[in-house]
């Protein structure tokens, strides 16, 4: 497959904003430069979204909830409107990679992945609302009941700079299936893609109203998620900030779901196959290691330690650290001077407690004007380590060494996430049953990929709620029951 990235892109509407289903002034005649985390290039400069923007925005999805002019729709009429959206949004996505991988710095293939990974979430979405019963009839001993599944209201998606396309999928696309009113929330990071997000709306003649686009800092993020017009929060993002939103909406009695952070464990059992094993555990290294789910501690018993880490030290060595814009470049920088700044933190703090730094850990010298940090693997590491229980969203790996498979079961849990975890081995009783003991919401056996199509959340400090199959479609959805008399 051939990816192509244009490097310079040519944003939709750079003077306006989306809110409440078409392009409009923004308030503030402010802008924000968009700089290049390739070679630290302005690459554009977009509005603001002040606070009243933003209550703009809350404003028109309240009056769509009021009104119940989607709601009121069936779900197939629902689906047929949604449909049209994830279309142009499919035909957008060209353009829409291209902001992606040059605001944030996104390999290409993983862009086109994560495309491919919204269309997949978001067709299973369409083919849900057409063939689920969002009304059932039951007779009971006191009479008939007519159960119904309703929309809860405006929901804030507040979505993140690792994964726009595919949360649009999981998340969005959902909620507007099941008749809410959305406002997508982008972070700062985001500023670019946005802009085509919003354009596939307006262009697939969403109903005014219906869906609003707003990319926004700490301030105005605050403020969409304590708005008392807000019925729900669907979050993705880190576990802190996570912790905020819930107690914010809790406030209120209004929902929340929260898809949080990770420190997932995998566990390589001494009879794993490494030819097999180990271009599975570089998928920790995708998007310099900025996947919620990436398996960042590895763990090894002390029998195969050194052979596991060569083999891993060997792969390490594969990866084309460059531009993303390029094809072959499967690692990229990181879309921040903040990131890069914790995750070195994170590596200076490591050696100083004992672990080594078997691969990378250095700012590559060929690109002195882009913010690349080596991937960097580390061994030595003891699990107490803060390296191994605080999610870094950088390229810090761990390897740790385990005693018997009791003890990697205690290593794997001994987290305060629960996101996902994984097994390598060849032995499938001994899968199943370390499936069973590790608390995490997926867990993988010899894979590293989560089914977009079944129901994907956290345990723990990695949140609640699901998305995804049946399970998460109806999440943001309240039940009813109609009693009718004798």
């Amino acid at each position: 497959m051939t990816v192509s990235i244009e490097r310079r892109v040519e944003v939709p509407h750079p003077r306006e904003l989306f809110l409440g289903g078409h392009w409009t002034k923004p308030l503030s005649a402010h802008t924000i430069p968009v700089v290049s985390p390739i070679d630290g290039s302005v690459l554009c400069e977009l509005p603001e979204v002040s606070r009243d923007d933003a209550a703009r925005a809350i404003a028109a999805a309240r009056a769509v909830a009021e009104s119940g002019s989607w709601s009121v729709l069936s779900p197939a009429d629902r689906a047929n409107a949604v449909a049209k959206y994830l279309d142009e949004l499919e035909a957008m996505l060209p353009q829409i990679n291209d902001a992606w991988v040059n605001e944030v710095g996104v390999p290409a293939q993983v862009a086109v992945a994560f495309g491919g990974a919204m269309s997949l979430a978001g067709r299973d979405s369409i083919r849900l609302a057409r063939e689920l019963p969002f009304t059932e009839v039951r007779e009971t001993a006191g009479g008939r009941v007519v159960v119904t599944r309703e929309p809860l209201g405006p929901v804030l998606a507040i979505l993140t700079y690792n994964g726009p396309t595919t949360e649009i999928g999981l998340s969005v696309i959902p909620a507007l299936l099941v008749g809410n009113p959305v406002v997508i929330k982008l972070p700062p990071e985001n500023r670019m893609v946005g802009h085509f997000l919003a354009e596939a709306a307006a262009r697939a003649g969403l109903p005014e109203g219906l869906l609003s686009v707003v990319t926004a800092e700490t301030e105005v993020s605050k403020y969409l998620v304590a708005h008392p017009d807000i019925a729900a929060v669907h979050f993705t993002g880190g576990t802190e900030i996570g912790g905020e939103v819930a107690a914010t909406t809790a406030g209120r009695l209004a929902c929340s779901t929260l898809e949080l952070g990770g420190k997932s464990a995998a566990i390589v059992l001494d009879d794993a196959d490494l030819d097999k094993t180990a271009p599975l555990l570089m998928a920790m290294t995708t998007f310099q290691g900025q996947i919620c789910n990436a398996l960042t501690r590895v763990l090894v018993s002390r029998t195969r330690y050194d052979e596991v880490v060569a083999r891993l030290t060997t792969e390490f060595g594969r990866l084309k650290v460059g531009d993303p814009r390029d094809e072959e470049t499967n690692f990229g920088p990181l879309p921040s001077e903040r990131v890069r700044a914790r995750a070195e933190g994170y590596i200076e703090r490591a050696v100083a407690a004992g672990a080594t730094v078997a691969f990378g850990g250095r700012r590559p010298a060929e690109f002195p004007r882009g913010r690349y940090l080596e991937p960097t693997l580390l061994t030595n590491v003891a699990n107490s380590m803060e390296v191994a229980q605080n999610e870094i969203f950088g390229p810090v790996f761990c390897v740790i060494a385990y005693d018997d498979i009791e003890d990697a079961i205690r290593i794997a849990n001994d987290s305060r996430f629960g996101l996902a975890g994984a097994v390598f081995t060849e032995d499938m009783d001994a899968a199943q049953a370390i499936a069973a003991r590790v608390h995490v919401g997926t867990f993988w056996i010899n894979a590293t990929a989560p089914c977009l199509t079944a129901p994907y959340g956290g345990m723990k400090d990695s949140g609640h709620g699901r998305v995804g199959g049946p399970e998460g479609f109806f999440d943001l959805t309240e039940i009813k029951q109609i009693v009718v008399g004798p």
